[in-house]
């Protein structure tokens, strides 16, 4: 019977055919995003060099987003700075914020990254190798 919830996914050996050798992080994506709320806003892309985390967080631009790193942890936080023109609830809601803390693998340099966001998707792209 097929592991449809472990790393010995069924469908793992065609995406990698398809897409190539770590395109597709398998069970190495446990170890970023944590439970199902997570699993809507998070992706994780490998390739030989670099790891992509993808999140969705509508509503945020640029300026509204801060990013550090700290050894392993990674912090993202987000408050909506301009609130203009928006509906009173969506503003609230924006501008209260979020804030996520993971652990990032081993195999990542936590010094190396770039990121960007733009039309909601906040791409943080991390260098494999040394420290």
């Amino acid at each position: 019977m097929a592991d449809w919830f472990g790393d010995n996914d069924p469908f793992e050996s065609i995406i990698e055919e398809f897409f190539g050798r770590g395109r597709y992080a398998g069970g190495r994506r446990k170890h970023i995003i944590r439970g199902e709320d997570d699993e809507r806003v998070i992706d994780v892309i490998e390739d030989e060099n670099h790891a992509y985390l993808i999140f969705e967080l509508p509503g945020y631009e640029e300026g509204d987003v801060s990013i550090s790193v700290k050894g392993k942890t990674l912090e993202i936080s987000l408050s909506k700075k301009n609130t203009e023109g928006m509906k009173e609830y969506l503003a609230q809601k924006l501008s209260s914020g979020l804030k996520y803390t993971r652990t990032l693998p081993e195999q990542l340099n936590s010094r190396d990254y770039e990121y960007t966001l733009k039309n909601g998707i906040l791409e943080i792209k991390f260098n494999k190798g040394k420290k």
